[in-house]
């Protein structure tokens, strides 16, 4: 299901809103608890699950924490960090059958809809303020069933970064990124121009290889999957996707890594697709000036959305249910939301808080998150076969990992990765007939 949105419609609400005075870029300042969520009465004591527990994101995400500890909600939250979002998830599945679970969780865009469908987490709706001031494509992709069953958090789109410095020594400008087609004709200028050992980076499966090449299948008009869960990887889209791929990398011009951003940032290639949420990150660790572009289009656009919400699990208490919905919307409130973003690089969730002075000052001074935010309008949500079939997103980059890393021409990848996702959308389909009918 795509969204065709404009910039204005994404940004509806709220205009011009401020935010508080000088809050907003300084790691020491504190977020005071909004006035809806003070309640100094309780001594709640919520447990989070997090992925976030060092660096840039791990610093920021602890600030919230404690902030909001210190702000009179009367909730003390105690945060046990996950090494990502698989580990969280992981957790979960053991913790649902001791009973190990926290009060609320981290869950990524292909871990929800599993909690979802086990009844493990409660609908939200009566717990959300403001709804209508969430950026809505984000918002709505965790409603089902006329429930809300996460509230966006850390929330992202791939990105295409590049190394700027090795662009302008090869004598070339950000155009040649406009087009898959355009890049790869560039490629060989730039490596022998830049000096860098190749023109991009691929990642492997455990480093969301489907997710960054998402956008690149709806380019080349493919797709995964159709809202309906027909698996579409054998269509013609998604199998020149792949080829082209696979001989980007044979022609010696773009590499398969394990680690691509690690490797971006220490100067390894020259370009990758990364997270807007790694933009932190990397600007803490690059040895180079670098940029950031939309991702490049071939027959038309394409790009999706990604990143994890904030879920309540459904065996914490019920003052500990409320407790956490204070939590949530703390750190999704206006304010909040927008230091978030301008530290880590993940999308500001709230409207208002893209449209304030203070967050549009930010962009201004911050062009590479600029291009993140002007790309957002143009996102669509993910195709079903990854974010709604179990393991979908591993099953789908080890397809990828057979084109980039094995040269295993696409057509032959895809027809094993098609029959593999059939036979475990089968239960899916079953379980959400039983749930909703």
């Amino acid at each position: 299901m795509a969204y065709d949105i404009s910039r204005r419609s994404l940004l509806k609400g709220a205009a011009g809103v401020a935010a508080g005075a000088g809050m907003l870029g300084a790691a020491s300042t504190t977020f005071a608890a909004p006035a809806l969520i003070q309640d100094t009465g309780s001594n709640a004591e919520v447990t989070l699950w997090t992925s976030f527990g060092s660096g840039v994101n791990g610093d920021a995400q602890k600030k919230l924490i404690d902030d909001f500890n210190a702000s009179g909600a009367g909730v003390t939250v105690t945060a046990q960090t996950y090494e990502d979002y698989e580990g969280i998830a992981q957790a979960l599945i053991t913790g649902l059958q001791t009973g190990d679970v926290p009060d609320v969780a981290i869950l990524s865009d292909v871990w929800w809809f599993r909690f979802y469908l086990s009844q493990a987490i409660v609908d939200l709706t009566s717990f959300v303020e403001e709804g209508d001031d969430y950026v809505q494509p984000l918002f709505v992709e965790y409603q089902r069933n006329g429930g809300q069953w996460a509230i966006p958090f850390a929330r992202s789109t791939p990105l295409l970064y590049y190394n700027k410095e090795g662009l302008e020594k090869a004598g070339l400008t950000p155009e040649i990124f406009a087009k898959w087609s355009d890049f790869v004709a560039a490629a060989p200028d730039f490596v022998s121009g830049s000096g860098l050992s190749a023109a991009f980076g691929f990642g492997n499966a455990a480093s969301y290889g489907a997710w960054v090449l998402h956008g690149p299948v709806w380019a080349f008009d493919g797709a995964y999957s159709d809202p309906d869960f027909n698996i579409l990887v054998t269509e013609e889209g998604c199998v020149n996707t792949g080829e082209f791929m696979r001989e980007f990398v044979q022609s010696g011009n773009a590499v398969a890594v394990t680690n691509p951003t690690t490797d971006f940032q220490t100067g390894g290639f020259g370009a990758t697709l990364a997270s807007t949420g790694s933009l932190g990150g990397i600007k803490a660790a690059a040895q180079f000036e670098f940029g950031t572009a939309m991702l490049p289009e071939e027959i038309k656009f394409g790009c999706c959305t990604g990143g994890s919400g904030l879920s309540i699990l459904a065996n914490a208490s019920e003052e500990n249910q409320q407790a956490a919905a204070k939590f949530i919307n703390y750190c999704t409130s206006t304010d909040v939301t927008s230091y978030w973003s301008q530290t880590t690089g993940y999308m500001p969730v709230r409207t208002s808080a893209i449209e304030s002075d203070d967050f549009q000052a930010f962009l201004a001074d911050n062009p590479n998150n600029k291009v993140a935010i002007d790309q957002l309008p143009k996102t669509q949500p993910q195709d079903s076969a990854r974010v709604f079939i179990p393991n979908g997103d591993q099953i789908l980059g080890r397809g990828w990992e057979q084109i980039l890393v094995n040269n295993v021409p696409a057509a032959d990848a895809w027809a094993e990765v098609k029959q593999t996702l059939e036979e475990e959308k089968a239960p899916v389909l079953e379980a959400l007939k039983e749930l909703e009918g």
